[in-house]
């Protein structure tokens, strides 16, 4: 589970900003929306909503986080520079960019984070709570300097992990590419369980859906797991949309006959599950059993009307529907040890009531489970708590200098039976968008009234 995540100078964050995932103690509604974190009395909250004006700086928060995983999970090519994009409001040149994040992983706190300019990695720093729940440094990076950390007091195979650090450490790692990286990119029992367990949080646990971004392995999913299958196809049902079956149709294509950059790109990647999306619904992938085959998977849906069995390809289906088909996941593995979903504009192209009950079924069904749900909005009507605690809700608004600031519901004096959704419209907790007077438009118009 994310704990809290502070971003520094990237894109519209110019002073270090926070997200905190701890609840707040003296909010005593809705315990269930929290799980305990191991060995201390706090808890962890699992969502939060996030609102704000357009351009406040939602979508950078997103992006924020996105970047720090694609930085850990994928390596950046060695002759380029990292792509990142700085606070551009300030006269300080080259300045740094920080991300710090703190999260649960198989029961152990680890914190990481990394500073970078345009020349590469400038510090980087791994720190996870041992058997006695003290902090432990596991390495720290400078530049290029790597020192390592005294992992004697892990007694999950500590030693395993001391070993390929040090193995790590030796081989040294590029100026635009993390060391969490290069641990990532060994096999998973040379990582030994301490390591492991960071590399899996970032690679399998954390998922971010940008608004026009499709869940990556959704075919795959709903072709190898028949109960989310099932799931789907009853959620789908209920909600409304016609659709009362799916089915994923395979066709095998000569390798020849496809573009050659996406052959290569996929056997580069060299894993099975590799594909490359060709749309909603739609990805090509190499045929596990002839390397001159590709497959193409496309997603079909079943509409009942009557006594006759209609087929549509997933792609005809609305917006709104394949939309809520790529944030099914989210609900289905709320019985799994480890999910956080990022999302950007839950809303986006969703009705009202939609949106709201999608959670309220994600924060009501699996109590205590350790899943989280991030997301940013302007739906006002999740604004209701009866539906989500004060320290769930978000507001991000940038100040006179252009900097986006993240404030806390919970951090305001309000009234429990306050109606929040319409403090917010009134601009009382801040993140609305200023409207200046329209009349000077309106002379741009210069609309004249004359027979027709």
């Amino acid at each position: 589970m994310l704990i809290d995540f502070s971003v520094a100078n990237f894109r519209s964050f110019g002073e270090e900003q926070s997200l905190s995932m701890i609840a707040g103690g003296k909010f005593k509604d809705h315990e269930h929306h929290c799980v305990s974190m191991p060995r201390t009395e706090k808890q962890i909250l699992k969502t939060s909503v996030i609102y704000g004006a357009n351009a406040a700086g939602k979508s950078n928060l997103v992006k924020a986080i996105d970047f720090v995983r694609d930085l850990v999970v994928f390596d950046v090519d060695p002759a380029k520079r990292i792509a990142v994009n700085q606070f551009r409001f300030t006269d300080t040149a080259d300045q740094v960019a920080s991300f710090d994040i703190r999260f649960l992983a198989e029961g152990r706190i680890y914190q990481y984070g990394f500073d970078l300019n345009i020349s590469g990695i400038v510090a980087e720093w791994l720190v996870a709570t041992n058997d006695s729940n003290r902090e432990v440094e596991i390495f720290n990076r400078v530049g290029q300097e790597i020192s390592l950390g005294n992992l004697k007091s892990f007694s999950d195979d500590g030693s395993t992990s001391a070993s390929a650090l040090i193995a790590l450490k030796q081989l040294g790692a590029r100026p635009n590419q993390l060391l969490l990286n290069k641990v990532v990119d060994l096999a998973p029992e040379k990582r030994g369980s301490l390591l492991h367990s960071a590399c899996w949080w970032f690679t399998a646990c954390l998922t971010v859906i940008e608004p026009s971004s499709h869940f990556g392995s959704l075919l795959t999913l709903l072709d190898s797991n028949k109960e989310f299958s099932e799931f789907a196809e009853q959620f789908l049902e209920t909600i409304g949309t016609g659709i009362d079956a799916l089915n994923v149709e395979q066709v095998e294509i000569d390798t020849d006959q496809m573009p050659k950059e996406i052959v290569e790109g996929l056997q580069q990647v060299g894993d099975s599950e590799a594909v490359f999306s060709l749309g909603p619904g739609s990805d090509m992938r190499l045929d596990t059993s002839d390397s001159k085959k590709m497959v193409r998977r496309n997603l079909m849906s079943g509409h009942r009307i009557g006594a006759k069995d209609y087929t549509l390809s997933f792609s005809d289906e609305s917006d709104g529907t394949q939309r809520f088909m790529n944030l099914l996941p989210a609900l289905f593995y709320l019985s799994n040890t480890c999910h956080v979903f990022v999302i950007d504009e839950l809303d986006r192209s969703l009705h009202p009531l939609l949106s709201y009950q999608l959670l309220k079924f994600f924060t009501e069904a699996c109590p205590g489970s350790g899943q989280q749900m991030i997301v940013t909005t302007h739906e006002t009507h999740l604004l209701d708590q009866d539906l989500l605690r004060r320290d769930e809700i978000w507001f991000v608004e940038k100040d006179d200098a252009q900097q986006s600031k993240l404030t806390s519901l919970a951090n305001m004096n309000i009234r429990k039976d306050m109606r929040i959704e319409k403090g917010y419209l009134h601009g009382r907790f801040g993140g609305v968008p200023f409207i200046g007077n329209t009349d000077r438009l309106m002379e741009f118009l210069r609309c004249e009234v004359g027979e027709s």
